[in-house]
C-alpha cells in the first residue's frame, strides 16, 4: 500500500515566507510523521520538497495512520497563529520495482495524480482500496463519482474523506472540480446511479405437513436460515422475514405478492417428517405468472436439525442463480426497445456468451457494447466482455490475438476497479485473468473474492477449479468442479465445469478419464467445437487415435487451416510440460505442425 501526501499552495507559502514554512514542515516531519510510521510498519520510500510517498503492509495500516495524520494536522492548524500547513493524501494498492534506495513504478505515479484530486487535509482512495475496508473506516469514506486523472486513460471511480469540520466536495463534480489542475470530471460517469434493477424475492413460511405439527420450529429456522443466506447474493434482493411472516399460516395467491410486496419471485417450501427423518421441499414461482420455476426437496436427520438447515438454505441458494438468471433473460426479451437497460442488454448477452460458439460470441459482444454504451459503469458488461475477449483469443476466433488479449485485461483491471463488491463480475475478471494468463495468482484472488461473497455461486466453484488445474493443483481442482456440479446441477452452464473435469484429470494424466469427460461436455453442447481439442489431445494420449481424429476433423471444419502454431499463439494459460503434453496429443490426433 502507498500513501501520497502533498502539501496544498507549498508554492503561494513559500513565496510569502520561504524559512518559516520550511521550518514548519521540518517541524511537521520530526513530530508528526515521523515518530507514527513504526507503529503501523510504515517507511518512507520517496520524498519531494512539498511531500512524499509512503509504504505500508496493509490497506488498514495505511488508512488508519492517514486520518491519525490528517485529524491532527487539522488540530494544529486550527490551534496555530500561522498560515494553516494543509496536505492532500491519497492511498492506492501498488506493484512497485524495488531498487537498493528507490522504488519505481506506474502505480506510484497513480497515487500521486490521485492526490491531486483529494480535498485539502482529506483522503481519496480508489474502489480497490475502499472495497477492502469494513465498519467504521468504510462507511467515513465517501462516493465521490468517477474521475479522469491526467495521464490515466481510464475513468477512476474515487472515496473522500475530510477530519471532522472539514466539508467534502458534492458527489457530483462542479465546473470548478472539473477545471482543478491534474483532474477532470468523466462526463457521463458521474451522473446519477442507475436503479437497482435486481429482482425481490420473498421466502414465505414453510409449511409444516408433519401429523404431529411438531415441526412447527424447524420450518421456521429453515425459513430464516434460507432468508439470511440469500439475503448475501449479489444478483437477487430478498424481503425481510419479518415481512414474509405476516403471511404465516394465511392462504396466499403468489400473484398478489407481486402487487402488496414488489417481488417478482416467491419461494414456497413445507416440512414433513417420518420416524427420524425430516424432509424439506422447497419451490421458486413467478409472482407474475404464478409458474413454476424450479423445485426440490432435501432430507435429513431430526438429530442434526441445524446441519439440515443449512443443506436447504445452501441449495435454494445454489439453485437460484440458473433458474432467477433464465427467468431474467426471457423476461428481458420480451421488453419494449425502449424500456431496455444495460441490465437487460448483459442478460441478452449471456445465452450467446455461453454459447461457446464464434458467431453466437460475436452477438454477445455487440449487446455488451449496447450495455456500456448505456451505462459505462456497468460492472456486469466489463466484466463479461473482458471474458468473452478472453474467449475469442483462446477458441482461435480472433482476427488480432495480441489486440484482443490487450483489451480483455484492460477491460477486467476497469471491471475490478469501478464495480461494486459482486461476485458475478470478481469471477468474471478471475475467468479473464486465468484465461489470459500463465500465473494464476491474480484470478485466484478474484475467485476467492467472489467466494467469499457467495459460496453457493456455481460459476465461481467452476472457474476456481480451472485455476485449480492449471496451478499445478488438479485435485483441489476436481473438488470445486464437483462442488460446482453439486450446487447447480439445473445449470445451463454445467458443460463448462465437465470441461475442466477434463482439464484436471488430463493434467493428472488420466487420459481415458479426461477423454470421458470431454465427450460429456460436448454432449452437453455440441457447438462447443473448441472443447474437440480437448477430447483430441486427450484420446490420442490414451491410445484412442480413432476417436482422436475425428475430433480433429471436426476441428478443422470449423476452422479450416488450424495447426498446431496457431493453438502455440491463442492458449496462455498452459506452459511447460503440461503444454507440450497437450501439443504432443493433439500432433498425434493429425493436426498439422504449420
Amino acid at each position: 500500500m502507498i500513501a501520497a501526501l502533498d502539501v496544498v499552495g507549498y508554492s503561494e507559502l513559500i513565496r510569502a515566507d520561504e524559512l518559516g514554512t520550511l521550518r514548519e514542515i521540518r517541524l511537521v516531519y520530526k513530530t508528526i510523521v515521523r515518530p507514527t510510521l513504526a507503529k503501523y510498519g510504515a517507511h518512507i520510500i520517496k520524498t519531494m520538497g512539498d511531500g512524499g510517498l509512503v509504504e505500508f503492509p496493509s490497506v488498514l495500516d495505511a488508512v488508519e495512520w492517514t486520518m491519525g495524520f490528517q485529524t491532527t494536522m487539522a488540530e494544529r492548524n486550527a490551534n496555530s497563529s500561522r498560515p494553516p500547513i494543509e496536505v492532500r493524501a491519497a492511498i492506492v494498492l501498488a506493484d512497485v520495482i524495488l531498487s537498493e534506495d528507490d522504488r519505481f513504478g506506474v502505480a506510484l505515479g497513480f497515487a500521486m495524480r490521485l492526490q491531486t484530486a483529494a480535498p485539502p487535509g482529506g483522503i481519496a482512495i480508489t474502489h480497490s482500496v475502499r472495497w477492502q475496508l469494513l465498519g467504521e473506516p468504510a462507511s467515513a469514506f465517501k462516493p465521490v463519482g468517477f474521475l479522469m486523472l491526467r495521464s490515466v486513460p481510464y475513468p477512476v471511480e474515487a472515496w473522500f474523506w475530510a477530519p471532522p469540520g472539514k466539508t467534502l466536495p458534492d458527489a457530483q463534480p462542479t465546473q470548478n472540480q472539473m477545471l482543478t489542475p491534474g483532474v477532470l470530471a468523466l462526463p457521463g460517469l458521474a451522473a446519477e446511479k442507475q436503479p437497482d434493477q435486481r429482482p425481490l424475492v420473498v421466502v414465505l413460511p414453510f409449511e409444516d405437513l408433519s401429523h404431529g405439527k411438531d415441526c412447527e420450529t424447524f420450518a421456521d429456522g429453515a425459513v430464516e436460515e434460507t432468508t439470511a443466506t440469500l439475503a448475501r447474493l449479489r444478483d437477487i434482493r430478498v424481503i425481510a422475514r419479518n415481512s414474509a411472516f405476516l403471511y404465516k399460516g394465511k392462504p396466499t395467491d403468489v400473484r398478489a405478492l407481486k402487487r402488496d410486496l414488489g417481488v417478482r419471485y416467491v419461494i414456497e417450501g413445507s416440512v414433513r417428517r417420518g420416524g427420524d427423518t425430516l424432509r424439506v421441499t422447497a419451490q421458486l414461482i413467478d409472482a407474475e405468472t404464478g409458474a413454476h420455476l424450479w423445485s426440490g426437496r432435501v432430507d435429513g436427520s431430526i438429530q442434526d436439525q441445524f446441519t439440515l438447515q443449512d443443506n436447504v438454505a445452501t441449495q435454494i441458494a445454489g439453485a437460484l442463480h440458473p433458474a432467477i438468471r433464465t427467468a431474467e433473460i426471457e423476461r428481458s426479451r420480451r421488453k419494449e426497445a425502449d424500456a431496455v437497460r444495460a441490465h437487460d442488454l448483459v442478460l441478452r448477452a449471456m445465452p450467446h456468451f455461453w454459447a461457446h460458439r464464434r458467431s453466437e460470441n460475436e452477438i454477445a459482444l455487440k449487446l455488451l457494447d449496447e450495455a456500456l454504451a448505456s451505462d459505462p459503469r456497468s460492472g456486469t458488461a466489463l466484466g463479461l466482455k473482458a471474458w468473452s475477449l478472453s474467449q475469442q483469443v483462446t477458441y482461435l476466433w480472433s482476427d488480432d490475438i495480441e489486440r484482443d488479449k490487450k483489451v480483455a485485461l484492460a477491460l477486467a483491471e476497469k471491471a475490478a476497479e469501478t464495480s461494486e463488491p459482486d461476485p458475478l463480475v470478481y469471477t468474471m475478471i478471475g475467468a479473464t485473468f486465468s484465461i489470459l494468463n500463465a500465473d494464476q495468482s491474480r484470478a485466484r484472488v478474484f475467485i476467492e473474492r467472489a467466494l467469499s461473497l457467495d459460496s453457493t455461486f456455481a460459476w465461481a466453484w467452476t472457474r476456481m477449479g480451472y485455476v485449480h488445474a492449471y496451478s499445478g493443483e488438479p485435485e483441489r481442482g476436481i473438488e470445486c468442479l464437483n462442488k460446482a456440479i453439486s450446487l447447480s446441477p439445473g445449470d445451463p452452464v454445467q458443460f463448462n465445469a465437465f470441461a475442466g473435469m477434463a482439464t484436471c484429470h488430463f493434467m493428472l494424466g488420466s487420459y481415458r478419464d479426461a477423454t470421458q469427460w470431454a465427450r460429456k461436455a460436448l454432449d452437453e453442447r455440441p457447438g462447443m467445437i473448441w472443447a474437440n481439442r480437448l477430447l483430441a489431445t486427450s484420446a490420442a494420449l490414451c491410445g484412442d487415435l480413432a476417436q482422436a481424429r475425428k475430433a480433429v476433423e471436426r476441428l478443422l471444419l470449423d476452422i479450416p487451416g488450424m495447426t498446431l502454431a496457431d493453438v502455440r499463439a491463442a492458449v496462455h494459460n498452459l506452459t511447460g510440460k503440461d503444454f507440450d503434453r497437450y501439443l504432443e496429443g493433439l500432433r498425434l490426433a493429425g493436426l498439422p505442425e504449420g
